[in-house]
């Protein structure tokens, strides 16, 4: 059932958590919608074409793309069975501890082009492939065994989202791997606190290191700068609050932390290349 425009209600069928599939539905071929769910695509064949959020990316067999909650995003170009499509709410992997420390990071890294020679990567499409074949199957347990295999490849893209934000495909020594945890805690902080007027100096003492050192991990570990990581969380939490209760402009500026409805404004559509009334009106608008 479509609630309005944009919005794609989805059903999860005899009391499961995860949908699995191959088609997509009509109506959202070539449609911008949003939903409350994660999805993982699995692209099965090469020119398959998906826009998360007005980025565009062009997609060849194996490779893959994760759409978090609330992400305005279409398909197009797909041909019957073109994707492994697998849907779930963002709660069943933000329960493990170690996998909500890091989705600031893991919601950076939406793409993931195949490569046969990367061991992980590959080993993240066997995954996505052994849960299309499990839920075929008549095992009692059929949804516990993909629940654990859908752990098993966040676990998988955590370290392939790590390895890529520190270009470090070897792998990690300890220095970098405590570094590493360091940064996803001080991204998450600054995630949950963004409406706050946060400094360099505020998370660096919050996570008990000095100013300098933190801004080198931090710029090393995102490829962002603080501020810039600091206004991409803050467009993000305005983007979630456009999918809830009809709030006017200026509360949800403030609400995100910014000093005037001007410098929203003028911020969002830097960032995103629209204006937040033109970007809420293509999530919310209702069908005429």
């Amino acid at each position: 059932m479509q609630l309005d425009k944009y919005y794609e209600n989805l059903s999860f069928g005899e009391g499961r958590k995860i949908n699995i599939a191959k088609k997509i539905y009509a109506d959202y071929v070539d449609t911008m919608h949003w939903h409350p769910y994660a999805e993982i695509l699995l692209s099965l064949q090469d020119g398959n074409t998906v826009t998360i959020n007005f980025n565009k990316y062009v997609l060849k067999s194996n490779d893959l793309i994760i759409v978090y909650p609330g992400e305005l995003h279409s398909v197009k170009n797909v041909s019957e069975e073109s994707f492994l499509i697998i849907q779930f709410p963002i709660s069943l992997i933000t329960v493990m501890s170690e996998i909500n420390r890091i989705l600031p990071i893991l919601s950076k890294t939406p793409y993931c082009a195949y490569d046969p020679c990367n061991v992980e990567n590959d080993r993240m499409v066997l995954t996505l492939k052994q849960i299309d074949v499990l839920c075929k199957s008549e095992h009692p347990f059929v949804e516990v065994n993909i629940y654990s295999l859908l752990l098993a490849f966040f676990s998988l893209f955590g370290q392939y989202c790590l390895h890529s934000n520190n270009a470090a495909d070897s792998g990690y020594t300890v220095t970098q791997y405590k570094s590493s945890r360091l940064m996803a805690q001080a991204c998450l902080y600054i995630s949950q606190n963004c409406e706050k007027p946060l400094t360099l100096d505020m998370v660096a003492h919050q996570l008990g290191i000095s100013k300098s050192y933190f801004s080198h991990l931090f710029k090393d570990y995102t490829q962002m700068t603080f501020i810039d990581y600091l206004i991409q969380e803050r467009i993000n939490k305005a983007e979630a609050l456009f999918l809830g209760p009809k709030k006017r402009m200026i509360d949800i500026a403030f609400e995100c932390g910014f000093s005037s409805i001007s410098a929203f404004n003028r911020t969002f559509k830097k960032v995103k290349g629209i204006s937040p009334t033109a970007f809420r009106e293509a999530m919310i608008e209702p069908v005429s």
